[in-house]
């Protein structure tokens, strides 16, 4: 098992409802941070679209296994959706330390 860096996203509307919306995963903390400033930083702040994605809380260290880490290795993020998500979680592919959530 290889240690990244997760972050969770949610899709959030302008009714005030949300969703969640997978996760992000990243090589490192640096990595990370590199990926939500390019998200956000397409945003003109002056408008609030009715849809649009947020992180959620901060990013978590995770480990996940060798195929998937080949692809983060590679590419340094990945973003999955929510069902992608789920799915590693329940076949162990996503490992996490449920006190840091």
């Amino acid at each position: 098992m290889n240690k990244v860096v997760l972050q969770l996203w949610e899709e959030s509307n302008e009714d005030g409802g949300f969703l969640n919306n997978g996760c992000s995963i990243h090589l490192d903390s640096e990595e990370r941070k590199k990926y939500v400033e390019s998200i956000y930083s397409n945003r003109d702040e002056s408008i609030v679209p009715f849809v649009y994605d947020k992180i959620i809380g901060k990013g978590i260290n995770v480990y996940i296994d060798d195929n998937l880490y080949k692809v983060i290795f590679s590419e340094k993020s990945i973003k999955l959706s929510q069902i992608e998500f789920v799915n590693m979680l329940k076949f162990d592919e996503i490992i996490y330390n449920e006190s840091e959530i």
